[in-house]
Formats: structure tokens, sequence, C-alpha cells
């Protein structure tokens, strides 16, 4: 990817994720999402698509980071970024099991489904599902951080909104966990993708002769 192609894939990953996660109706009740889902399913389908544009942004960003930090001649950048990458790259998977609610929700049996559903979010498959998806998340992403600090590419204040943005996706209530989580990472990353569309703008610029 070009410097502009990952700075704009990092903006876009974070306004993506932010908007799925305003969007999406929740809940931590199997009958009460199945309800919702039922109630509003353009949103909630076009807010899920929003989440698995955004872990896919994310995922071909950092792949493109990589270079960046190898010309800076970071391993830690390197392995974090690829890590951080396989990471929001698997992300797509337990949003694909999520999706399977959608017709949960229009079954005639609302309370068989409620009970599917919740067996679905208790079974060991989503927990064999889900692991991989945070350890890689979580590691690439404190790795990231720590290179950022280390580099200089981007202020060390955000690398330190990065680590914070993984700290609210666990700690946050879970109404607004994801939206702070979106909305830091955004933060975080914006003076890194400034700074890739500034380098993109100086290798393409002309260069003026003079004469002796």
């Amino acid at each position: 990817m070009s410097r502009r192609s990952t700075a704009v894939a990092l903006l876009t990953a974070a306004g993506a994720g932010l908007a799925g996660t305003i969007l999406l109706p929740a809940s931590a009740d199997a009958t009460t999402q199945l309800a919702l889902i039922e109630a509003q399913p353009v949103r909630w389908m076009g807010a899920n698509v929003l989440l698995i544009a955004s872990f896919l942004c994310f995922a071909g960003a950092l792949l493109g980071l990589t270079g960046l930090f190898r010309a800076q001649g970071s391993r830690l950048g390197v392995a974090a970024t690829a890590a951080a990458a396989l990471g929001w790259a698997l992300h797509v998977g337990p949003v694909a099991y999520v999706m399977a609610q959608y017709p949960l929700a229009h079954q005639p049996d609302q309370a068989g489904a409620a009970e599917i559903a919740a067996a679905m979010f208790a079974a060991p498959s989503f927990a064999v599902l889900i692991v991989p998806v945070l350890l890689a998340t979580v590691v690439g992403t404190l790795g990231l951080a720590v290179a950022l600090w280390r580099t200089r590419l981007a202020p060390r204040w955000a690398a330190l909104t990065l680590v914070a943005a993984l700290v609210a996706d666990f700690a946050a209530p879970d109404a607004v966990s994801g939206i702070l989580m979106f909305a830091l990472m955004g933060v975080a990353l914006a003076p890194l993708s400034a700074r890739l569309l500034v380098r993109e703008r100086a290798a393409g610029a002309p260069v003026v002769a003079t004469r002796a």
C-alpha cells in the first residue's frame, strides 16, 4: 500500500468502527437482542457491515505500516503491526458468528430462538474463536504503542492513547466500551496518518531545477 492509502485506511478504519458501534443495536440479553434485530434489521446489518469494513481497513493499514517500521529498523514495529493486522482480520470471524443471529430473530418461536442464541455465546466454539482474536490484537497493539514510542513516528501521547483505547475496550461499561475504543484509536492514529500524508506529498513534489 502507498503511504496515502495506508493513512486513509487508518482513518477510515477508526471512523467506520466508531459509526458501526454507535449504530449497532445491542443487548446482553438474548431475547432483547433478537427483538432489536427483528425491529431494526437494516440498521443492525448495516452496523455489522461497517464493523467488518473497519476491521479489514485496520488489517490492510497495519500491514502497510510494516514497511515504515522496517525503514526505521524497528523489528518490534514490524512484528507488532503484523500481529495486530492478523488480530483485526480475525475480528471478521466473531462478527460473522454474531450475524448468525439474524435468521434466529425471524423465527416464529422466539423463546426457542433466544435459547439457541444464548447457547451460541456460551459454547466453547465461541471461546475458541474469540481468544486468538483478542491475543493477536492486544499483543500487536501494545507492541505497536511501544514501537511508536521508541521510533517517534508519532507523538508519545499518541502511543499512550493507543494503550488507553485497549483499556477502554476492556474496562469501560459495555454500552460505551466500543465507542470509546474506536474514538481513542482514531485520535491515536491521526498523527501517524498525517505524517504519512505529508511524506506522500513530499515524495510526489516536483523537483525544480536551478541554473548555476
